[in-house]
């Protein structure tokens, strides 16, 4: 996947979503929009888990305290 900011991959996710929940689609051509769709929402999940992880480490070096899983 091209590299994308979290809010265009959410938004083309949010398109996609709302391109299958309209149910006016061939299945063929929904079950590729399912299948991207998984993966934009994977892509927006790492990125998320990634700058959980940079602020968690900012956070214990300057001794703060951590999140709550």
């Amino acid at each position: 996947m091209a590299e994308k900011t979290f809010e265009q991959a959410l938004e083309e996710l949010e398109t996609l979503v709302k391109e299958l929940e309209n149910g006016d689609i061939e299945l063929n051509v929904a079950v590729k929009k399912y299948n991207e769709g998984m993966k934009l929402s994977k892509y927006c999940h790492d990125l998320l888990k990634s700058a959980e992880s940079v602020i968690v480490k900012m956070m214990k070096d300057d001794k703060l305290v951590d999140f709550e899983e």
